[in-house]
């Protein structure tokens, strides 16, 4: 971690960034030239050096400016001298390309409606990708880089306004005028596998037996032979016995 720097040094970076060119890091001021304190502190948190900067830091720049140099009103900051090409340019042609990123999970509903705002009054589009992807990881830490065909857009009657020489904004870009990767082939639901019916299986409840079909006829077809076999030899019995007496006569 860098040592922290003189808070005379971090009211310089917050006169640059609001007074001066918000659309360097991706910030577009309202109305009244406020934006929101925390959007004011991921921009400083992503400059290198600047990782520590807390709204406390904020507070103690408030409080050692001579000049007064901020104004903060309900978790809103803004510069009070900003520089005249802040206001913003209505009704202009945009370049033939702009960027713009979203959200992964909002990204299939973008493919079927178009870019909206989503979190901001208006949808904010970059003149490069890496400026793009710098306002998009704010949101998302893997977003999805959309291709904006402005001037396709402007053409059939999509309005544009300019916020400083890095910054677009717009009220919608709609389907057709935008590319992107495409979008994740949805895995196929399987058939469920037919369930196997349980084998019954079955407890000797006291004073009670299992009849066993098979084990009953083995047994029986058993007797069967066995009766069988005692019929014949009583058979061949007599038949000596018979014998016998003849011999004798």
């Amino acid at each position: 971690m860098g040592r922290r720097k003189d808070p005379k040094q971090l009211e310089k970076l917050i006169s640059y960034i609001l007074g001066r060119r918000p659309d360097e890091f991706g910030l577009v001021l309202d109305d009244q030239g406020f934006v929101r304190l925390k959007d004011l502190l991921k921009v400083i948190s992503e400059e290198p050096g600047w990782g520590y900067v807390r709204k406390s830091h904020i507070h103690e720049v408030l409080m050692i400016s001579s000049e007064k140099s901020f104004v903060l009103e309900n978790d809103k900051i803004k510069a009070v001298c900003r520089d005249d090409a802040l206001n913003p340019q209505e009704e202009i042609v945009p370049p033939k390309l702009l960027y713009h990123c979203v959200r992964r999970k909002a990204y299939p509903v973008v493919c079927k409606q178009g870019v909206i705002p989503l979190g901001q009054p208006r949808v904010l589009l970059a003149t490069t990708e890496e400026l793009a992807q710098r306002m998009g990881k704010r949101r998302d830490p893997v977003p999805v880089l959309l291709t904006v065909q402005a001037r396709r857009a402007f053409e059939a009657g999509v309005r544009f306004s300019q916020q400083g020489e890095f910054i677009y904004v717009t009220d919608h870009v709609p389907v057709g005028y935008f590319t992107g990767p495409p979008l994740p082939k949805e895995k196929k639901k399987e058939d469920p596998k037919p369930k196997k019916e349980p084998v019954a299986i079955h407890e000797d409840l006291p004073g009670s037996f299992t009849f066993d079909v098979e084990r009953s006829r083995a047994l029986q077809q058993q007797r069967l032979k066995q009766k069988g076999l005692k019929k014949e030899i009583a058979w061949k019995k007599d038949v000596r016995m018979l014998r016998r007496k003849h011999s004798g006569k």
